[in-house]
């Protein structure tokens, strides 16, 4: 098909960036323009304006041999967005009336909470993005399914345990408690909280090796 059919363009970057959120690459991963290219059924060059696209969006970056990557983000970027999610979570959380947080935790405290973990991550992103939903603010959303794309494979890393991040999912939405306003407030900045002093472990540990050399 032509390059400029908008419809093909579409259809392969939808195409590409399910293949993304499904967990199909890992982060630093060379994206094979031809193999996506077959197993979407188009040229490569809609592949490559589909990379285009979600390098815009920060899931993709420039590899430096050539093509596209999957975006690996170095610590101290994934330190500032925690950080930023966390305190849009937070604030969101902060102004919701009781029942609406009940209400939207309870959508997920008796679900299954995930046995890989893709599914972790994509659950993790669900809850948060369910919370900005409640809201009723659309700019809240999309801030956060932003935030929650950029971070996909950071949190499918930070999942690898399973059962412990499964086990922090369940606290998490657990709106059964005394106060649900307090209980929310710390679970969100625990989590942001421990995978924070993650990054700066490793921006520690690099350090070190640099001295070292």
């Amino acid at each position: 098909m032509s390059a400029a059919d908008p419809i093909t363009q579409e259809r392969v970057y939808r195409a590409l960036k399910a293949d993304y959120l499904a967990g199909l690459f890992h982060a630093g991963e060379k994206l094979e323009i031809q193999d996506i290219a077959d197993r979407h059924g188009s040229s490569k060059t809609p592949v490559r304006e589909a990379a285009c696209r979600l390098m815009g969006e920060g899931l993709v970056e420039p590899d430096s041999a050539g093509g596209f990557r999957v975006t690996l983000a170095p610590p101290l970027v994934l330190i500032h967005l925690y950080a930023w999610n966390a305190h849009l979570l937070l604030s969101l959380a902060q102004k919701m009336k009781k029942s609406v947080l009940s209400q939207t935790l309870d959508r997920f405290s008796r679900s299954g909470f995930g046995t890989t973990p893709v599914e972790i991550a994509t659950l993790t992103g669900s809850i948060f993005l369910a919370l900005a939903e409640s809201t009723g603010n659309p700019e809240a959303v999309a801030t956060v399914a932003q935030i929650n794309d950029r971070l996909f494979y950071p949190r499918v890393a930070g999942a690898a345990k399973v059962k412990e991040a499964a086990k922090e999912l369940r606290t998490m939405t657990n709106s059964a408690v005394a106060d649900v306003h307090k209980s929310i407030h710390r679970r969100i900045e625990s989590y942001h909280e421990r995978r924070i002093v993650h990054q700066q472990k490793i921006i520690q540990i690099l350090a070190q090796e640099a001295l070292e050399q």
